[in-house]
């Protein structure tokens, strides 16, 4: 099938998947779950077992229909494909059965395509309809814990938590007894809660009135617009972090044979076996240099240039020309700046820029990426030369923002410009200065295509992403590589809870 008509028929299925997800989620929600009038208790209850039904069987049929797409449109594709075939290939010579046969075959995979598509809008619709009724169900469950009192409320969530924790640490690996013991009862007791809360409420749909299904579907209703914001965030985000914990508390056991491999807890031998790697502490140090010398020179750099070209004619044009290297990926930046290390025997013409100017000093050519300690600083270089536009944008909007009233205030004063600037313009944006620090400390913690490009972490220049991958993908140690991962989080966490924070104080 033409690339171009995938694409046709994804977007079709994504698209009318997304329209009826929020057409489905009102209809359904002031139509069959919380409608706009009430019911006796004999009415509610059938209520309820229709919409249990539905909650059982909606997946169900949901799943058998998107089963059948793959094969149908599979099968209307080399219809169609046959039949787009035989019609380009038609001349002058050719019969007319073999046109009709090309026609035939291209009308039949145009239909069979459509009904795949139309089943699997379909399928998806019957899953968003499960899923309404599961997220509205737990609702009128969790009302009816909390109504039920504090001991129902602790027995449902204590039960959940231990279950749930139980579960946790038995996927990790960990094979012992009472995990199982505690897994039932936690469950158990969850199961006892739920009992408890809905013989004290009576029916598991309260329409009593009209006002409590408005209330009901009022409340019920932001969450079917944030759940494919937090399904994506759960699928890309949570869910990873999860399975990288897991692993990194495991190890793979290949002794089945045939390259198979098993998980087995290893608990926290992992961070244990890192921590005794010189290359992990030569990474962890060299962060910490990153860490010292890449946002202060990226920030102080951002804030002069955009201090001095802040009332240039010209200055949007050397703005412009500090900020092109944003457009350029870190790899990229990496092969320029490898250019520009590069070195030639002695006696050979310098193509590196370093180089060149050293030997026209009269110094012997050097090979830089190879120099200890020294090598770290130039490649931070690299980075420096890509974020200062960053800062520097950032920085310069922020100063544009400062009322022109106290800068004039302060001439008036008889304040000089160096007082102006650290006393006037400074206090006012350190805020936006706090902001730039820390989103390129960020970066920095990360930092991975440069040292990887340049040096792949060899002269001392290993870095904690460059170590990750390299346990990862060089030695095939998953535990190991996952546990440098969780350190790498652990450092970015602090930094990214203080951001958030400090941005909702502004907005407030």
């Amino acid at each position: 099938m033409h690339p171009a008509l995938q694409g046709v028929i994804v977007v079709t299925i994504v698209v009318s998947a997304s329209i009826g997800y929020y057409y489905f989620s009102n209809l359904f929600l002031d139509r069959f779950i919380f409608p706009r009038r009430a019911f006796d208790a004999d009415d509610a209850r059938k209520r309820t077992r229709i919409g249990l039904a539905i909650l059982v069987a909606a997946p169900i049929i949901g799943y058998f229909l998107l089963s059948v797409v793959v094969p149908w449109m599979g099968t209307g594709a080399g219809f169609f494909d046959e039949g787009v075939k035989d019609l380009s290939a038609m001349s002058a010579g050719a019969s007319i059965g073999a046109f009709w046969s090309g026609v035939a075959s291209f009308v039949t995979g145009v239909l069979l395509m459509a009904i795949s598509v139309s089943l699997a809008v379909i399928g998806y619709a019957l899953f968003v309809l499960a899923f309404i009724l599961l997220v509205a169900f737990l609702r009128i469950l969790l009302t009816a814990v909390f109504h039920a009192g504090d001991v129902t409320a602790w027995a449902f969530f204590g039960g959940l938590g231990l279950a749930l924790f139980s579960r946790i640490i038995g996927s990790f690996g960990a094979n012992w007894g009472f995990l199982t013991f505690a897994l039932i009862a936690g469950l158990a007791a969850a199961a006892w809660a739920v009992i408890r809360a809905l013989k004290a409420q009576g029916q598991l749909v309260p329409a009593s009135t009209v006002g409590d299904n408005v209330n009901n579907a009022t409340a019920l209703r932001p969450w079917f617009f944030l759940f494919p914001a937090l399904l994506a965030l759960g699928l890309y985000l949570a869910y990873p972090v999860f399975e990288t914990l897991r692993l990194s508390l495991t190890n793979r056991d290949f002794s089945g044979g045939g390259g198979s491999f098993t998980y087995v807890w290893a608990g926290l031998d992992n961070y244990w076996k890192m921590t005794q790697e010189a290359k992990f502490w030569e990474a962890i140090r060299n962060n910490f240099f990153w860490l010292l010398i890449v946002p202060a020179l990226s920030t102080g750099f951002g804030l002069l240039v955009a201090q001095l070209t802040d009332r240039l004619s010209w200055g949007n044009i050397v703005k412009s020309i500090i900020f092109m290297p944003m457009a350029i990926s870190f790899v990229g930046a990496s092969v320029i700046w490898k250019l520009v290390y590069d070195f030639r025997p002695e006696g050979t013409e310098q193509i590196g820029i370093l180089n060149a100017i050293w030997t026209a000093l009269g110094g012997e050519p050097q090979t830089w990426l190879t120099i200890p300690f020294w090598n770290s600083f130039l490649l931070m270089i690299v980075l420096i030369w890509i974020q200062t536009g960053f800062a520097m944008v950032i920085l310069s909007a922020a100063l544009r923002g400062i009322p022109e009233e106290t800068i004039e205030a302060a001439i008036v004063d008889g304040a000089n410009p160096f007082q102006i600037f650290f006393k006037i313009k400074i206090p006012q944006i350190a805020g936006t200065i706090l902001v730039v620090w820390t989103t390129i400390t960020l970066t920095v913690l990360k930092v991975f295509d440069i040292v990887f490009a340049m040096t792949n972490g060899q002269w001392e220049t290993q870095v904690l992403a460059n170590y990750m991958y390299d346990k990862l993908f060089r030695a095939s140690d998953w535990g190991m590589g996952s546990a440098s991962a969780i350190v790498i989080m652990l450092l970015v966490t602090p930094i990214l809870v203080w951001n958030v924070r400090n941005a909702r104080k502004e907005m407030r």
